[in-house]
């Protein structure tokens, strides 16, 4: 049976590993800190060196285009081709992803007049 001499020298003992596992782990939080600070050091000269930012050290988000805007550029395309323009025209155009033309379209029918069927269709304003 253990002694309560026993059970102190244990607690002791369970107290001096967790101060070492806790100085072991801010330890290594520390390593990894210094090791950001050179990486962030070193991709800043980089970007000084060739003139361009490292890729992933500003994070880049893409912005979304509010369908206003989607709207006045198809309307602003269209209105400047009467021969009418394919929904890949209307893309290149306006710069918007083609997706977002075929789905603003589609939404949109009613507002559009067209001609032709599949890759030959071309589009219209009323």
């Amino acid at each position: 049976m253990p002694t309560s001499a026993h059970q102190s020298q244990i607690q002791e003992l369970e107290a001096r590993i967790q101060s070492l596992r806790s100085s072991q782990v801010q330890e290594v939080k520390d390593q990894l800190r210094e090791a950001r600070q050179t990486v962030a050091s070193l991709e800043a000269e980089i970007a000084a060196l060739t003139g361009t930012p490292i890729m992933g050290t500003t994070p880049a988000r893409r912005q979304r285009t509010s369908s206003e805007d989607v709207r006045k550029g198809i309307l602003k395309a269209l209105a400047s081709a009467p021969q009418g323009l394919s929904q890949k025209e209307i893309s290149d155009a306006t710069g918007l992803q083609y997706q977002t033309v075929v789905l603003f379209l589609k939404k949109n029918a009613k507002d559009f007049k067209t001609t032709g069927q599949m890759r030959a269709k071309r589009y219209f304003l009323r």
